[in-house]
């Protein structure tokens, strides 16, 4: 589904005006979907892993589900930092790539792809380098290609409004 998504994508750069907008947003508005979803779905794994580990930040919760409170789990502690560099993240790349396509600065569907596809992949990278502790660079790396794509996409709006 996702190759027939990008053929499609692709296929509709050959249209013109209206119809070539409409496609570079739509391709901005399916990955930022893409990356909201990983968002939102954060949370509930990060509910299901205090359950299990039986580790809350709530007396009512631990109560209820017979855990203990505690504030210092490395497991909860590295899926909360991973869930915070996501908002810090992914909320600026979703707002600059919308502004960027519906204004027309970024009207060259490739591009748009380009932009989307490299973030989405970095950040999930970033998630799966943050959560297997895996050594540096790797994940430093992932963090700061997902800085330069939204540095790329600011740069695109400061320049390439005209009023």
């Amino acid at each position: 589904w996702y190759q027939r998504r990008v053929r499609e994508a692709v296929v509709s750069t050959q249209s013109t005006g209206i119809e070539k907008m409409e496609s570079t947003v739509k391709a901005a508005v399916w990955y930022s979907a893409v990356l909201l979803l990983k968002l939102a779905s954060f949370p509930l794994i990060i509910g299901l892993n205090r359950i299990k580990r039986g580790v809350f930040v709530a007396d009512e919760d631990a109560r209820f589900f017979g855990g203990v409170v505690k504030f210092t789990d490395v497991w909860i502690e590295r899926l909360r930092r991973s869930h915070l560099n996501d908002i810090e993240n992914i909320l600026p790349f979703i707002a600059l790539l919308l502004l960027s396509t519906t204004t027309g600065v970024l009207g060259d569907l490739e591009t748009v792809l380009v932009v989307a596809q490299v973030f989405t992949l970095v950040r999930m990278l970033h998630t799966l380098f943050y959560l297997v502790a895996a050594p540096q660079p790797l994940r430093a790396g992932s963090w700061f290609s997902g800085v330069l794509c939204n540095f790329y996409l600011a740069y695109q709006l400061i320049t390439g409004l005209e009023f």
